[in-house]
Parts: structure tokens; C-alpha cells; sequence
């Protein structure tokens, strides 16, 4: 039991450190590229495969960075690089696109009203390619997100976004086809104004 209370306050206090790492605020070089700077911040390795999405989110400019992790099954986190109004930025979590028959993309990020406030909220469409003997497509999910707080590290997942679920555009060998009506940011805005927001 006291090896157990030991490595518990151990891995407290490593996490302690590590959140602290991460909540510092990271300087851009100028001159610097977004790639070459989500590299950097997030100190991906060679094999990440990043991807970079500049956008202002909310009249902050924001870099969106997803990459793959090292695992043998591949999964794409996708982080937050906000730009802070001292000029440095800040790393926020976002959310991880898990394994489900191969490592997901980012298809599109968006943004449209999802919970009834000034802000803007954060749209992810996650696409996971499907090839299997029974069907191939496509398999898609939504997620939607509140806007970051001062000094929040991860994003909220907004309870609409089971509203959106997920769905696959895929052909089957036996039976109908599927279709999934929300694969772009378009539709996504469309329903959130028929649900009202």
C-alpha cells in the first residue's frame, strides 16, 4: 500500500509538471511557418505527418495542428495553437481521433453557433476509411466544441454533438447503401439552424 500512495504522488506531481509545461506560453520566430512551428511547440517527431489549419476563431488567430501518433495503431490528435494577446501562444487539446479499422483525418474544421451564446463554437469532422469484405466507404463523426476559457487546457465536447452522431457513406456487398448526411461544414451549420441555434 505505501509503494501504491508513493507512485501515486510520483505520477502527481510528473503530471503536475508536465500540465504546468504545457500551459507555458510558446514564442513563434519570425518568419517561422505554421508547420514549422507546430512542429516545434508540440515537438512532434519525424513520422507525425502533421497538418496545419491557420484560422480566426472567435477574432484569435488559431493554428489547428493534427498529426499521427507513433503507436502501432496510429491514432490523430488534433491541438490548439492559440495566439495569446501578450504575442505568445498557448497549446489547447482538442480532441483524438481513435483507431476504428485504420487512423482517421481531420476532414474539415468549421465553426457556427452550437450553444446559444456571442462565441462561436468549434466543428470537427473526423473520416475514418472503411474497407472491409462486407462494405467500404467511409465513416464519419461530428464534434462539436466550446470555445476555450481563459486557462483551459482541453476543450468541452458540446452535448449536441450526439445529435450528429456518426455514419458511414459506404457501399455494401449485401443490402442498400448507407449515406451520411453530415460530411461537410455546410450541412453541419444547416442542421444547427434547423435545431435553432
Amino acid at each position: 500500500m505505501k509503494h501504491l500512495r508513493r507512485f501515486t504522488g510520483v505520477f502527481l506531481a510528473f503530471a503536475c509538471l508536465c500540465a504546468g509545461a504545457r500551459a507555458q506560453t510558446l514564442d513563434r520566430a519570425p518568419g517561422e511557418s505554421d508547420l514549422a512551428f507546430a512542429t516545434r511547440a508540440l515537438d512532434l517527431p519525424k513520422d507525425a505527418e502533421p497538418h496545419t489549419t491557420p484560422a480566426a476563431w472567435n477574432g484569435v488567430p488559431t493554428l489547428f495542428v493534427d498529426y499521427k501518433t507513433s503507436d502501432a495503431d496510429p491514432e490523430r490528435p488534433l491541438v490548439a495553437l492559440q495566439r495569446q494577446a501578450a504575442g505568445g501562444y498557448r497549446t489547447i487539446q482538442v480532441t483524438l481521433g481513435e483507431q476504428e479499422g485504420g487512423t482517421p483525418d481531420i476532414l474539415a474544421i468549421g465553426f457556427a453557433n452550437a450553444d446559444r451564446d456571442p462565441e462561436r463554437e468549434l466543428i470537427v469532422i473526423l473520416a475514418w476509411p472503411q474497407v472491409h469484405y462486407d462494405f467500404s466507404g467511409t465513416l464519419y463523426e461530428v464534434r462539436l466544441f466550446d470555445a476555450p476559457k481563459p486557462g483551459q487546457t482541453e476543450l468541452t465536447l458540446l452535448p449536441v454533438s450526439g445529435k450528429f452522431g456518426t455514419g458511414c457513406e459506404c457501399g455494401r456487398r449485401d443490402g442498400p447503401d448507407e449515406h451520411y448526411r453530415f460530411t461537410t461544414v455546410a450541412a453541419v451549420k444547416a442542421e444547427l439552424k434547423r435545431l435553432g441555434y
